[in-house]
């Protein structure tokens, strides 16, 4: 009975997300390839240059885009370009990372790339919540951006 349980825990926590799946720095990501959508299994991709912005403010509204989408900050490091949550449990899924990368494309405009990684499980829903994730933190760092832009006119 002891080994049927740890079988069931191991399938369990192997489809689980973890943060070794997401890059550790925005050097690991190649901002030149503009693929997104689904990219893996449970892996979604989406970009979005940012004009006129400064790298502060990039940073700033990546930890707010996490936040406003039920994301827990796990790690930001402005200096390697990275901002990663993890959003718990769903209905759809078990857990869901975030990674958010940002690089200085020009003097005055942000190369921002979105990565998330939901659970590798076989239910009947699938990652069904995923591919909307990205999208959602972005448009939640675009509001918080204007919103500050407003805010210092």
């Amino acid at each position: 009975m002891k080994s049927i349980i740890v079988l069931i825990s191991l399938l369990f926590l192997s489809g689980c997300a973890t943060v070794s799946m997401l890059p550790q720095s925005a050097n690991e990501i190649d901002f030149s390839k503009r693929v997104e959508g689904k990219t893996g299994w449970s892996k979604y991709e989406q970009f979005h240059l940012f004009k006129n912005t400064e790298t502060l403010d990039i940073y700033e509204a990546a930890k707010v885009g996490l936040a406003k989408n039920g994301f827990a900050l796990i790690s930001a490091d402005m200096d390697k370009g990275t901002v990663i949550g993890e959003h718990g449990i769903t209905l759809h899924d078990w857990n869901v990372l975030a990674g958010i990368y940002f690089k200085k494309k020009t003097e005055s405009d942000i190369d921002v790339k979105v990565v998330v990684e939901g659970s590798k499980d076989t239910g009947f829903s699938g990652d069904v919540t995923g591919d909307s994730w990205a999208g959602k933190i972005l448009i939640a760092m675009r509001e918080y951006l204007n919103q500050n832009k407003q805010a210092n006119q």
